[in-house]
């Protein structure tokens, strides 16, 4: 993933030399959405794990416009993937039939650390994208 969001968002690098995983099962009648939010992580990778056939319905994931204010709603189809700064306002909207199983992937920095707000993105070359980080996994668990 590493490479991937370096080449969508060259400004992580340096904020992602820590990764953090962990699977959302969302099912109609319990508790199902998620309230705008953004992520503890400079970027997040969130894979609907559906396999074709296995359908649900409702569960868009939202993403607010900076620019307009307003929330754009996305459909998440099986098999489907969004790679997203982790500061991108977002929701989940209730699922209404069925059932939806993620797998989220986030890239930090060291004990947490995220890129500043107003960070400019900067280009990089494919060996930076493919440099290995040097620093050690320090368990730092984002919550």
């Amino acid at each position: 993933m590493r490479p991937i969001a370096r080449l969508v968002f060259p400004e992580v690098m340096g904020y992602d030399t820590q990764s953090f995983a962990f699977s959302i099962h969302y099912q109609a009648n319990t508790d199902n959405s998620i309230r705008p939010h953004t992520d503890a992580s400079a970027v997040t990778l969130n894979i609907n794990l559906n396999l074709p056939g296995e359908e649900f319905t409702g569960s868009t994931v939202d993403f607010l416009n900076s620019g307009t204010g307003k929330m754009k709603g996305l459909t998440f189809k099986p098999g489907s993937a969004m790679l997203h700064r982790g500061n991108v306002i977002h929701a989940a909207q209730p699922i209404t039939s069925g059932q939806r199983t993620n797998f989220v992937f986030w890239l930090f920095g060291n004990q947490g650390q995220l890129p500043p707000q107003d960070i400019k993105s900067t280009q990089i070359d494919a060996q930076q994208r493919w440099t290995q980080p040097t620093s050690a996994i320090d368990n730092y668990a984002p919550f």
